[in-house]
This record gives C-alpha cells, structure tokens and sequence, in this order.
C-alpha cells in the first residue's frame, strides 16, 4: 500500500521536476528510484545533494523525508515534511505523509488535522480517507472510523488495506459477521495475501471456530512460511483443540524463525509446566526474564511451577520479587503463603494473607473504575494462560512488551579516526572519504612515497608492502628525520604492532615536537592498546551500554584513557583545527564515561564540520545514556541524514517512543 502510494506519487511530480536543470532532474530520478528499491541512505544523500544546490524547492524535502520515514525516524522526516510545506503550503501529499508520520508516534489528533487539511486540498481521496480511518480506529472512534473506511471502499472498491483494516474496527464494534465478510472481500480482491488469511482465521478463532481458524492460517502460512504471528496464532488454536503436541512444535518452529521472541518462549513455558516438564519450563522462564527482567507475571509463574516440584524457597524468592515490582500483586501475596504454609511458618503465612485480602478489599473498591493494574489483585484471574498476541484486550500483552528484537542493550561508539597508508592509484582515483588539507599537505611534502589519509577503518596491508615501506622508512631515519619514525610508527599501527608504533610515534616527538600528527597517531596506539588489553580482561570492547541498569553501570569497569587524553590534547593545542583530534578526544572522554566533556567535544567537532555524522551520532550516543531522547533524537536523526545507517537501527531501539 505504502510503495503504491508512493509510485503514485512520482508519477504526478514529474510535472514540477521537468522545470529543473537536467543534472538536478537525473539526481532526482536516482533518489526517487532508490526509494522505490528500498535504498533509503542513498535517497537521502541523493536529495541532500539537490537541496545543497536548490534549497527553493519543496519536493527534495518531500522525498527526503519519505526516506526517512521507511527508516523510522519520523520526527526527522516530519522537519521535512514541515519544511516542504512552507515553500508550498497546497502541498497535498506532505500534509498526508506528515499525518502518517505523526500516526506512527501515535500523536493521532495531530494527524487527523493533517488529513482535514489535505482533504481541503484533495476531496474524496481514497489514500487520505484511508489514513484518516486509521487514526480514528486507533482514538477508538470506531464509528468514525468505519464511516472513513467506507468513504475509502467507496472511491476505491479494490483496496484490500480498507476492507482488512474495516474488519479490525467491525470487531471492535462487536460486529463478527460483518468483519468476516470484509475479509471474504480482501481474499477476493487478492487470494495470495497472508494478511488476509490470517486476519480471518483469528476472527474465526474468536468465534470458537477453531479448525476453520487453522485452515486460514494454514494457507497464510503457505504464503508466508516465516510469519511468527501467524504461527503463533495457529499454536493457540491447536491449544484449544487439545493438539498439545501440534501447539509445541509450532511454539518451537517460532523459536527456530526467532530465537529472541518472548511471547513463544512464555507460551511454551506455560505449555511444558501444563504437561509436567517443569523444569524446561523453568528455563524457558528464565529466558524471558533476560529479555524482560521487571516483569512480575514471569516471576509469578516461574513461583508456581518452582512450588510444584517442590523448590518452596525457590519460590518464595519469585513471589516477592514479584511483589517487589507491584506491591498490590494480591495473588503473589496468597501464593507466598501457601508456599510458607508448606515450610510449616504460619505466622508469615498468616500475615501474607491479611496483606492481600487489604489489597482485595481495595480492590473491590477500583474495580469499577477500571483501573489497568487492577487485575493484579483479582484472584479470579488466570496468569497462567497463553498469551493470545492478537487480542488487545490481553492483560498478559500489556506487561509482557514484544519486539524483543528490537531491545539490544549495548551500542558501540563509532570509531577513532587515526592516519593511516594510502595507495597512491586511490588518491588519483579519488577514493578518499574524509578530506583534510593538513595531511594532504604533509603528502606533498614527502612527495606522497608514502601517502597518508584519514580513515577509521583498519585494513591489513599485505606483509610485503608493510615490509618494504618499513625498510623505506629506515633509510629516512638514518638520516634523522621524524618524518621516518612517523611513516614507520603509521605502519606499525596499521599492523596492531602497538607497542612498536608508540615508540616510533615518541622518536618522531623527540625529533619534532610541533609534529602534532604524531602526537594524534600515537594517542590511537595508546586507545588501541588499552581496548585491546581491556577486551581480553573483560571478553569485550569497552562500549556504552544504554541498558538502564544500576548494577550493571556500577559492575562497568571504567577504563583509563589519561596517556591518549594528554596526546590528543596536545595534538589540538597544535592545531586547533583539526576536528578528528578533538573528535576522538570525545570518544576517550565518553568511554571514561566523562559524558559532559566528550559532549563539549562533539560540539567543538561539529562546529568546525557541520557534516561530521560521526560526532552527530556518538553525541546522540550519550545523549541516550544520559536520558535526554530529545537531543539524542535530533543528533542520531542528523547522523543518518547525512548517511550513517546505523542511527536509525538506534532511533527505532531507544527513540521511538511507540515502539
């Protein structure tokens, strides 16, 4: 639907790109066309570009933040869509792919506003109406909703998306048949959509019809091998048909597709603790507690199964971390007294169940209120059922939080920048991404044998050339010069030879106190050594870790960069312009967690380079650990503008508030 639209779009703009310079209009036709091929990084550097050039026009920003869209960094992309707007305020589509931007923070009522102003501009829009239903089903303003899916049907009887999505919103409203037969439609419309099928059979699944809900999945499956949540769905109906061996091997298929998806390891706990094989359903138990480690239900079950095969103290433990987590877990409160009644401690039992019949009292009071904790305290509900990932009105789903894969705990700072060898074929060729006169003017002044460049990567030169550019630089050191200490100390580097490249990099010093490269090289080494060292110690590299976990920050060593700080400072009092010292000066600060000087670094970076995506992104970095999304959400949004990917993988993780 979304590349459709898309399409749609790109054909009714050609109108307005005609107007434009022929180089302008092939840039354009190469980033409209690698958003089509899902090359999202390279549009954006495409309109880039077209900006840089023409900053008059509205459609680069309209494009760019389409990009940036697909990438989820919709706050970004609505700074474009805004920007697009203002150099065109009857621009349809910006106001439509704005809402859906705003949809996709769930900040609905401002999305709603869009698609009102872009149905003043566009009336009887199939695609808005659409998008419109879709905010309205999400306030569950299911009658409004409906009306505007109608609208959409209306203007396009072929569009599966409002018949599936009608559906959604009919149940909703309590209205079944209708729902099915809007799925009937979708699967006419188009028979090979998975969507569909599976939309159907879960319908069919909450009419009890549980052999026509496996059909359904069964042929979404067929289409669509891979899709969890179809399986997932299949392995509930099979539960309910008492198919306990079926509902396993779907649990695990799940598992071989995704090995980190909490809701099937939480279901197949339930299920082995249903047929006795506690002990594998302690260990699944235990890998959602990884994954999820506040989570109360997990320790209540994991409590449960613990009392069944007889580990009293065992759960006694889970019950009150259970509690620890929600004081007013009523049933954690019964259950850690019938386990204190087993270790024959009356007393304790005693006063664990006045607690929780004060909370049930209370309870009885809130319960009309409807207050969203408050099935915690009614001991009529049932946590050790399947978790049922369709249904929003699933207590379990609010606690257990899915997209697991999306919650990786450590991200690494972008690299230090260090000099490094270059072949002279991909100087002529150009092949050099980050230019800086001060090392091309050292090139010069050897007559680039060898030449230099800035990099952060570290390739490995064969051993020949590294033999005979070491010879090279002996003979230059016979002659005492620091150029050859330097050359030989680059080498050394180049080859991890870190203690050899510091006492080359010193010689150079002792010879030439100004050479600030030398200074800079050999804080590098220094860096290199010290991570090296402290990889083997700890088995990994000294990271960021944006896990809010006060234990885990206290139990972090926290390495010394002293000797590499002095280095770099002392290349920067050298020559105060050059921004990969002071950037990698950030970089020693923020992994001796010295947050607040590595950020004056980023700054002082980017303030000599407004294009240094790198600084962007690690000030992004500690801008996260320290908790403030907002800054962290503009520097990462920037970084991958200008064409870092990996900021967005960190938006979609640890920004996007919606996810």
């Amino acid at each position: 639907m979304f590349r459709k639209i898309i399409v749609i779009i790109v054909l009714m703009l050609n109108g307005y790109i005609s107007q434009a310079q022929l180089n302008t209009n092939n840039i354009f036709d190469r980033g409209r066309h690698a958003i089509f091929f899902d090359d999202y990084t390279e549009a954006i550097t495409k309109f880039n570009n077209i900006i840089r050039v023409k900053p008059y026009l509205p459609e680069p920003y309209f494009f760019r933040g389409l990009a940036k869209s697909h990438l989820e960094d919709y706050t970004g992309a609505i700074e474009d869509y805004n920007k697009a707007i203002e150099l065109n305020p009857n621009y349809t589509f910006a106001y439509l792919y704005r809402g859906v931007a705003y949809q996709a923070l769930k900040k609905h009522n401002d999305a709603l506003i869009d698609f009102n102003k872009a149905l003043k501009l566009k009336p009887n829009d199939a695609d808005i109406y659409f998008s419109k239903a879709n905010s309205l089903a999400s306030l569950k303003k299911y009658n409004d909703a409906e009306k505007n899916y109608n609208l959409a049907i209306k203007e396009k009887p072929d569009m599966m998306g409002a018949f599936l999505n009608r559906a959604l919103v009919r149940d909703n409203m309590g209205k079944t048949k209708e729902a099915i037969d809007d799925c009937n439609k979708a699967i006419q419309i188009n028979n090979f959509s998975a969507n569909a099928f599976g939309n159907r059979g879960y319908l069919y699944f909450k009419q009890k019809q549980f052999k026509s809900a496996i059909e359904d999945y069964n042929r979404a499956l067929k289409i669509e091998p891979k899709n969890t949540r179809i399986i997932m769905g299949r392995a509930l109906a099979n539960h309910e048909l008492k198919n306990l061996k079926a509902t396993m091997n779907d649990y695990n298929q799940v598992l071989e597709i995704d090995p980190n998806n909490a809701y099937a390891y939480y279901n197949r706990a339930l299920l082995k603790s249903e047929i006795g094989d506690n002990n594998s359903a302690i260990n699944d138990l235990n890998m959602v507690l990884e994954m999820n480690p506040d989570n109360m239900l997990i320790y209540f079950n994991r409590g449960y199964i613990k009392m069944d095969i007889g580990d009293y103290y065992g759960a006694i433990n889970d019950f009150s971390k259970a509690i620890r987590i929600y004081p007013d877990f009523a049933k954690a409160y019964l259950a850690r007294s019938a386990v204190k009644q087993q270790l024959n401690q009356p007393k304790e039992a005693l006063k664990d169940r006045n607690q929780a019949l004060v909370i049930i009292n209370k309870y009885k009071q809130m319960k009309n209120s409807g207050g969203k904790m408050s099935a915690l305290v009614d001991t009529t509900e049932n946590f050790k059922k399947l978790i049922d990932l369709r249904s929003r009105q699933s207590f379990t789903k609010e606690i257990i939080k899915g997209r697991v894969q999306d919650k990786l705990v450590r991200v690494e700072l972008e690299k230090n920048f260090h000099v490094a060898p270059l072949s002279i074929d991909s100087l002529r060729a150009g092949r050099v991404e980050y230019y800086e006169p001060t090392i091309m003017q050292y090139n010069q002044q050897q007559n680039y044998d060898p030449a230099f460049y800035i990099s952060k990567n570290h390739y490995r030169y064969p051993k020949d050339v590294v033999n005979r550019q070491i010879k090279r630089a002996d003979k230059i050191i016979q002659q005492s010069e620091a150029y050859g200490y330097f050359s030989r100390g680059t080498f050394h580097l180049t080859d991890k030879k870190y203690n050899n490249a510091i006492n080359d990099f010193t010689k150079a010093i002792k010879k030439d106190n100004k050479l600030f490269l030398a200074y800079f090289n050999r804080a590098n080494a220094l860096m290199a050594m010290t991570d090296y060292i402290q990889s083997i110690d700890s088995g990994s590299k000294s990271v960021i870790s944006l896990k809010n976990n006060d234990k885990q920050y206290k139990s972090e060593t926290i390495v010394d960069y002293t000797s590499a700080i002095k280095d770099y400072t002392k290349a920067i009092q050298l020559n105060d312009k050059f921004a990969f010292a002071i950037y990698n000066r950030g970089n020693a600060y923020a992994k001796s967690k010295k947050f607040k000087k590595a950020i004056v670094d980023y700054d002082w970076a980017i303030q000599l380079d407004p294009n240094f995506k790198e600084a962007y992104y690690n000030r992004g970095l500690v801008y996260l650990f320290l908790h403030n999304n907002n800054l962290a959400y503009e520097d990462l949004s920037k970084a991958g503008e200008l064409g870092l990917l990996d900021a967005y993988n960190v938006i979609k993780r640890y920004c996007n508030k919606s996810n």
